[in-house]
C-alpha cells in the first residue's frame, strides 16, 4: 500500500522545481511582450514555465487576461475583461510564424460577458491565422466551456483544430467547490459534443483537492467512455493564500497508476505526473499520438 501524505504542510522534494533563467527563456518572455500577448503560463503560475520556455514552448491565451469565473485553483485575474480585441489573431500567427512552431496550443479566459458567442468568433479567426501563416504546424486547443452553447462549439469546430481540448478539472463530487460557476456535467457534454464532431479530444483534471483515488479511476473511465484519447492528470498546487488548500500531495507511484489504468481504458495518450499541466509536453502528445496511430503530426 502506498501511502499518501494528508493536509500537507510543506511540498515534498518531488514538486521541487528548480528556476533557471536562461537566454531562450528571457527571449520568450521578450517576444511575448513585443507582440502584446499574454501566456496561461505566466497568468496561472505554472511550475513548468522555465523547462517550457527554455524550449521555446508556451501556451497563448487569447481573449485578454482577465477571466468572468472565479475558479477556486486558478490564479488568472477575475473582473469585468477588456473589449476583444480584433487584431490579436494576426499577432498569435506571427509569433508562431516567429518561432517556428511544429505544434502550438491556445487557451483562452472565460468570455462569458460577450453574450452572442462567448468569444468563439475570436477562436475560429485565430486558429485560420496560424493556419495561413504557418501551415505544417499542428494547432491544439484549449477552450471554455461556452456555456455549452452548441453555436459557439460549432463556430470553433469549423476552424478545424488537430486537437479540441476541454478540461474536465476535478472528480464530480467536488465541482462546485472548485469551479463554482461551472458545471461539471456540461463540460462532459463539451467534451461529448466534441467527439461526435470527430475531433480528437483531449482533457485533463487535477488532484489533491478532496477526491479518492477511487473517484480518479472513475473518472478516467467516464471520460474514456465518451471517446476522449488523450488524457492529462497533475498535482494541484495553491497558488497563493486564498485559493483552495491542498489536501494531498500524490505520490509518483500513484501517478504511474493513474498512467496503467488510463492505457487499459483505451487511452491513446496518457501524460500523468506531479507536475502535468495541460498543455505540459503538448508537442510530444501530438508526436506520440501520431506514430500510435500513423498520423502526419
Amino acid at each position: 500500500m502506498i501511502k499518501i501524505e494528508q493536509s500537507p504542510s510543506r511540498k515534498p522534494d518531488w514538486l521541487k522545481v528548480k528556476l533557471i533563467t536562461t537566454s531562450n527563456y528571457t527571449d520568450m518572455k521578450d517576444l511575448m511582450s513585443t507582440h502584446s500577448l499574454n501566456t496561461v503560463c505566466e497568468e496561472a503560475r505554472c511550475p513548468n514555465i522555465y523547462e517550457c520556455w527554455d524550449n521555446r514552448i508556451a501556451t497563448v491565451m487569447i481573449l485578454g487576461d482577465t477571466c468572468t469565473r472565479s475558479c477556486g485553483f486558478c490564479s488568472v485575474k477575475t473582473g469585468k475583461p477588456d473589449n476583444v480585441d480584433v487584431d490579436e489573431p494576426a499577432r498569435v500567427a506571427d509569433l508562431v510564424d516567429k518561432l517556428s512552431l511544429r505544434h502550438v496550443v491556445i487557451t483562452s479566459v472565460d468570455r462569458d460577458d460577450l453574450k452572442g458567442d462567448f468569444g468563439a468568433e475570436i477562436w475560429y479567426h485565430t486558429v485560420l491565422a496560424i493556419k495561413e501563416k504557418s501551415p505544417e504546424c499542428t494547432i491544439e486547443i484549449l477552450t471554455p466551456d461556452f456555456r455549452g452553447y452548441e453555436p459557439s462549439l460549432d463556430k470553433v469546430f469549423e476552424s478545424k483544430p488537430d486537437i479540441f481540448s476541454h478540461n474536465i478539472e476535478c472528480v464530480e463530487r467536488i465541482s462546485k467547490q472548485v469551479r463554482i460557476q461551472s458545471d461539471w456535467n456540461r463540460s462532459l457534454n463539451v467534451l461529448r459534443y466534441s467527439v461526435k464532431n470527430n475531433l480528437l479530444t483531449k482533457t485533463g483534471m487535477m488532484v489533491g483537492l478532496g477526491e479518492s483515488d477511487q473517484e480518479v479511476f472513475d473518472t478516467m473511465r467516464i471520460v474514456s467512455a465518451i471517446g476522449v484519447e488523450i488524457f492529462n492528470i497533475g498535482q494541484y498546487l495553491q497558488p497563493t493564500k486564498k485559493h483552495l488548500k491542498v489536501d494531498r500531495f500524490v505520490e509518483p507511484e500513484i501517478f504511474e497508476l493513474y498512467k496503467e489504468y488510463g492505457g487499459k481504458l483505451g487511452f491513446k495518450v496518457v501524460e500523468s505526473g506531479p507536475l502535468v499541466r495541460s498543455s505540459y509536453h503538448a508537442d510530444k502528445q501530438a508526436r506520440e499520438y501520431g506514430k500510435n496511430n500513423a498520423l502526419s503530426f
